[in-house]
């Protein structure tokens, strides 16, 4: 019992403790100082200057302090709204730092952080956690106007796009014949090359052998100037642009009648399978990200509308009149000055 009693005074005097400290710590509070206009001052000088939290806030509010309130909401926003593919986002933000940390190396070849981190300062960023939000924000912020973007996308603009860009895979080999060196006469030899090579599988092909192993033989024959790959299964997007369109004006089993050059030289080419071409319901999907991508490199105000509807649809309300009434006005700009 004696020992119930104990522990009952201890208590009364602990909580007597604790609000003689709540007490002097209001007192405390109270000899904060104030303003004419009775503000609280978070800064004073010895001559009497004092500047509040709401003065500082003003000044604050009117340069960078729209931009700061934005990125802390959208950041909130846009992680409950994919909260679902946190790990496709952290793989993204992982991936972008090993190649980061791959630049920034030592006399030994090592990563050197104290490298990284003044070459970030250099760029403004306080810290590597810096640079990764930038990372996560610039993703995610284009993920959102991605998919803004697919809601603007029409049946017809599908059906177009899939008339004129959906191809059917093909199958092919090629013979690339590489220059040498970069002047025009060794540019000149690899072409007269090609022409030979073209006009030796002709040749071989009257004679009765088959197309591919007429083209099969100069893998034998492979160096570094000569080289015959089989390409396996492509679509007109895997390739090169010259090489591709060469490519898909041949039929199976069909040659290229000249040589096609591309960036990495002399191609013969040789198709020996043409595929059958998506249907337009299996193809959709491939479409419309297709169609959506391009909308947003090409219209910034995309985005910015995108993260704008976010905003709404989260409930974002600014509170502050004027801070208020310079976002309808950050908003009406951006989407007034397209691309610019």
């Amino acid at each position: 019992m004696k020992k119930n009693i104990n522990l009952i005074i201890i208590a009364v005097l602990a909580i007597a403790v604790i609000v003689e400290t709540i007490v002097i710590a209001s007192g405390r509070a109270h000899m904060i100082p104030k303003l004419e206009n009775g503000e609280e001052a978070i800064v004073e000088l010895k001559d009497g200057t004092k500047y509040s939290a709401q003065e500082v806030w003003n000044e604050l509010k009117l340069s960078n302090g729209l931009s700061n309130v934005l990125n802390k909401i959208d950041a909130k926003i846009l992680d409950e709204e994919y909260k679902d593919s946190e790990a496709d986002t952290k793989t993204y933000i992982q991936t972008a730092e090993l190649s980061l940390k791959s630049q920034y190396k030592d006399d030994n070849g090592n990563y050197s952080e104290t490298k990284l981190t003044e070459a970030l300062q250099n760029y403004g960023y306080n810290s590597l956690n810096d640079y990764l939000d930038m990372v996560k924000a610039n993703y995610l912020t284009n993920k959102a106007a991605t998919d803004y973007a697919k809601t603007l996308i029409t049946d017809s603009a599908i059906k177009e796009y899939y008339k004129s860009d959906i191809r059917a895979d093909l199958t092919a080999v090629h013979i690339l014949v590489k220059p040498t060196a970069t002047d025009d006469a060794s540019i000149a030899t690899a072409k007269s090359k090609a022409e030979a090579i073209i006009s030796e599988i002709n040749k071989k092909v009257k004679d009765g052998t088959k197309i591919e192993d007429a083209f099969k033989a100069y893998d034998e024959d492979s160096d570094d100037a000569t080289l015959y790959q089989d390409l396996g299964t492509f679509n007109y997007s895997d390739m090169v642009e010259d090489f591709s369109k060469a490519a898909y004006n041949l039929k199976a089993g069909e040659m290229s009648k000249t040589p096609v050059k591309t960036s990495y030289g002399y191609h013969i080419i040789l198709v020996t399978k043409v595929g059958e071409k998506k249907s337009l319901d299996d193809a959709k999907e491939e479409i419309i990200n297709a169609l959506a991508k391009k909308k947003v490199d090409e219209d910034t105000t995309i985005s910015v509308t995108a993260m704008d509807k976010l905003r709404e649809k989260y409930g974002m309300n600014i509170i502050d009149s004027e801070l208020s009434e310079r976002y309808k006005r950050y908003i009406n700009y951006q989407l007034n000055n397209k691309n610019k």
